[in-house]
């Protein structure tokens, strides 16, 4: 009697043993075609060591997605270093494609994107993305200490270099009022912070990297008033030798802005000087 009881104990995981098998099947399918893709950009055979860049060039730049729906037409500017570029204009202009371009996740179709005269191709990927900072919309907070989400941007930081990187962004202060000071857990995604807490930490994080290109998409976009003003004006000071790129929806950004593109439908269709923006302007070029 105990030996047939004991045989149907051992039977009785097979149906979900069957299971777990066809889904762990299913699985390493998905593994393997994400393995075996071949890579969107093509790293060249020799590459060219990338520089510390003074001066990038976007000439006639267009790029289409892979079904056709041309994103960008014919952009065009100039940056050099300690210039602040800002590109405005309503969702699906092709801000955040020119953005994904310059960091050469994606390969564009004509045109060019030149690093002190040198094309973006020319340059290892991974390589190109030390000189490029990105402060993106939904910067991730890993699931670690407030220290090693600095880390993260510069291994061999000391505690003085993300001290002062967080009070460029603003979040000095909050951080050591905590009991754990830097050493406070963040949670998974930054549970444990708010929006604009976890915004100004991937701000500081970002500056902390030095690189002499910074991209900034939306940096303030949960902040209040006075603290933004505050950020902006710390970033500013910060990128004085470096060149600054500023997407954003807000006028804040704006006064200090050496140059401002208008883009819409992934064209140019406005441009403004230094000193010829006006504030008031903003819900123009986002509409």
């Amino acid at each position: 009697m105990l030996a047939a009881l004991a045989c149907f104990e051992a039977v009785q995981p097979l149906s979900q043993a069957a299971q777990t098998l066809e889904a762990g099947v299913q699985a390493a399918r998905r593994l393997f075609q994400v393995v075996d893709a071949q890579p969107e950009v093509k790293e060249p055979a020799e590459p060219l060591p990338v520089p510390s860049p003074s001066h990038l060039e976007v000439a006639g730049l267009s790029f289409s997605y892979p079904d056709g729906t041309l994103a960008l037409q014919d952009i065009s500017f100039s940056l050099r270093r300690g210039q602040h570029l800002v590109l405005v204009g309503p969702s699906g202009a092709g801000k955040t494609t020119l953005v994904n371009l310059l960091l050469r996740y994606w390969e564009y179709n004509t045109g060019h994107i030149r690093l002190d005269g040198k094309e973006l191709s020319q340059f290892n990927g991974a390589e190109l993305r030390t000189k490029i900072a990105l402060v993106s919309q939904d910067a991730y907070i890993f699931n670690a200490s407030l220290r090693d989400n600095f880390s993260i941007a510069r291994p061999d930081a000391s505690l003085a270099e993300i001290e002062a990187a967080a009070k460029l962004a603003q979040i000095h202060e909050f951080i050591t009022s905590l009991p754990e000071g830097y050493d406070t857990w963040a949670g998974e995604t930054g549970l444990c912070l708010s929006g604009g807490q976890r915004q100004r930490i991937a701000i500081a994080r970002t500056l902390l990297q030095e690189a002499p290109i910074l991209i900034l998409d939306e940096p303030t976009a949960n902040l209040d008033p006075a603290t933004e003003q505050a950020v902006l004006q710390a970033i500013h000071t910060y990128a004085r030798e470096r060149m600054l790129v500023t997407i954003t929806h807000r006028p804040a950004a704006l006064e200090t802005a050496d140059q401002v593109i208008v883009l819409s439908e992934g064209r140019v269709v406005g441009r403004e000087g230094k000193g010829s923006v006006r504030m008031g302007r903003m819900h123009e070029f986002n509409e």
